[in-house]
């Protein structure tokens, strides 16, 4: 797996994030262990590992679904691994052509959404059999994706074209594009979906966009290699994970003006917002995953994990 690492830093090809997730509710929070090739589940309330769930080698992006279903994508072994959250166990095993990678689940759980970085395209997927529901969407680098309130609207960040590609989900078509920075990898929607939060590795930056006309309203200069992006239950405050500084960035939504870093473990990499306002960040090469205080720019407390910590979602309970 070492050889991933440097994969993910020259080319930012691999690795998970969790940007796209909303707040999370009340329950239980998963970290993909690339490196381990596990999948870690911890309580946020008291901030312990309560599981370990073995996943096979290189899980890196997850997502979830309705009843406590868990995605897991395997980007150098063609599969996405099905936990049942709450039994805590694999369920299935679904084959994906290609490397699958940045993965998003309908509200409804009737359909997966993955970006495949190898095929250069995004396909919509049964997530009981795997197989592909209508025509994939060509994206030539898709990274991270994020679906809005409704599920039917997908972003996909295209991180070696500068921009990010607007998906109807009911026609699986292309509908728009909007310009980001260099390299754009992480994607986080503002709780009402007007803002598209487009985190740029290679330019140090933020796009910040308008979905309702694609148009940018602002772009924020956070420091070098921004990986990971997520917007608090409240909307306030943007958080940045910045891999080179083992820090966070913390930007103010209103106004978009930078308020400071806040120190985490080495080379942080996925964030999460949980709905108390508090935001969870998985360190990769210091294997812990770090609690946040954004208004309060402080860390909170660091918790060991597996090695290669990475991606993150939240199940309810």
């Amino acid at each position: 797996m070492r050889g991933l690492r440097l994969l993910a830093v020259l080319v930012c090809a691999h690795g998970a994030l969790a940007g796209g997730i909303r707040a999370a509710l009340a329950g239980d929070l998963y970290v993909a262990g690339q490196e381990a090739g596990v999948v870690s589940r911890v309580d946020p309330a008291t901030m312990r590992v309560v599981g370990t769930i073995p996943v096979g080698p290189g899980p890196a992006g997850l997502a979830t679904g309705p009843g406590g279903r868990v995605y897991v994508t395997h980007p150098d072994h063609r599969a996405i691994t099905v936990i049942d959250g709450p039994a805590a166990r694999v369920v299935a095993r679904l084959d994906q052509p290609g490397s699958p990678f940045g993965i998003a689940a309908a509200p409804d759980g009737a359909a997966l959404y993955v970006g495949d970085w190898r095929r250069g395209e995004v396909v919509r997927r049964d997530p009981r059999t795997g197989e592909a529901m209508g025509p994939a969407v060509p994206v030539p680098d898709p990274a991270g994706l994020v679906l809005d309130r409704t599920g039917g609207r997908l972003y996909v960040a295209d991180r070696e074209h500068r921009r990010v590609v607007v998906i109807d989900t009911a026609a699986m078509r292309e509908v728009g594009t909007a310009s980001a920075g260099e390299g754009p990898f992480a994607l986080a929607l503002s709780p009402d979906d007007a803002r598209l939060y487009v985190a740029n590795v290679r330019s140090g930056d933020v796009t910040v966009i308008e979905t309702g006309t694609l148009t940018t309203l602002s772009t924020v200069t956070v420091g070098a290699m921004p990986y990971g992006v997520a917007v608090t239950a409240d909307g306030r405050f943007v958080v940045v994970s910045r891999q080179h500084a083992g820090a966070v960035a913390v930007i103010a939504a209103d106004g978009l003006a930078p308020l400071g870093d806040v120190s985490v473990g080495r080379y942080p990499e996925g964030v999460l917002a949980l709905a108390d306002g508090r935001v969870a960040v998985a360190n990769w090469f210091s294997g812990d995953l770090s609690f946040i205080d954004p208004q309060a720019r402080r860390e909170l407390a660091r918790l060991p994990l597996a090695d290669g910590p990475r991606g993150l979602a939240v199940a309810l309970r």
